[in-house]
């Protein structure tokens, strides 16, 4: 898939959270440990529009979440596409469905069904959460993850749902997308 059939793949996504914002938080893009389950998905598209030096921060070109660095001047690990200083992301343009959707995250819900859930970490769902508008951004979302050509992507790449997170608030169950996806795996090792 070319960069611009990718980039029209995803325009129904409008960033819901105001520049002005992000470029402010201390949220995003940063993580506690190298092996924190919240790095960014990309999938095999999204990894073959990404520079070559910074392939190598995947671990298979088939799909894989990034591996995640140090930070440089602060606690914890750094998406390595983003850049603490300015607060910019060095691919936003050809930034991954995961981020995307942010501060919607797929994941599972305790029953193990596929749902979207809304980042509670995040400074401006704090303020808000409850607008009208917020719900309606969430069904522009639904509705998008639910579409045909996302739910193939997801379909192909279950690993873009996330587990449980008690700090997500649940928005709402997407079926199509638990039909197309299946059910979670058992992550325990067999005994």
């Amino acid at each position: 898939m070319s960069r611009k059939s990718l980039l029209e793949k995803y325009a129904p996504l409008k960033q819901i959270v105001p520049s002005s914002l992000c470029f402010t938080c201390d949220v995003c893009c940063r993580f506690p440990e190298e092996t924190s389950f919240l790095a960014p998905y990309f999938t095999d598209e999204e990894i073959r529009l990404i520079p070559g030096p910074k392939k190598k921060f995947f671990d298979s070109p088939e799909g894989s979440k990034t591996t995640l660095i140090r930070h440089p001047e602060g606690e914890g690990c750094i998406c390595p596409h983003f850049d603490p200083k300015t607060q910019h992301c060095a691919i936003y343009d050809d930034r991954p469905l995961d981020c995307r959707i942010y501060p919607f995250a797929l994941m599972r819900d305790e029953e193990g069904a596929v749902v979207l859930g809304i980042d509670t970490k995040c400074p401006f769902i704090q303020e808000h959460a409850g607008d009208a508008r917020m719900k309606w951004d969430a069904d522009e979302v639904a509705h998008f993850l639910e579409s045909d050509p996302i739910l193939a992507t997801l379909a192909a790449h279950p690993l873009l749902i996330g587990p449980y997170q008690e700090d997500v608030l649940i928005v709402c169950r997407l079926e199509k997308v638990s039909q197309a996806v299946g059910p979670a795996a058992d992550p325990r090792p067999d005994l």
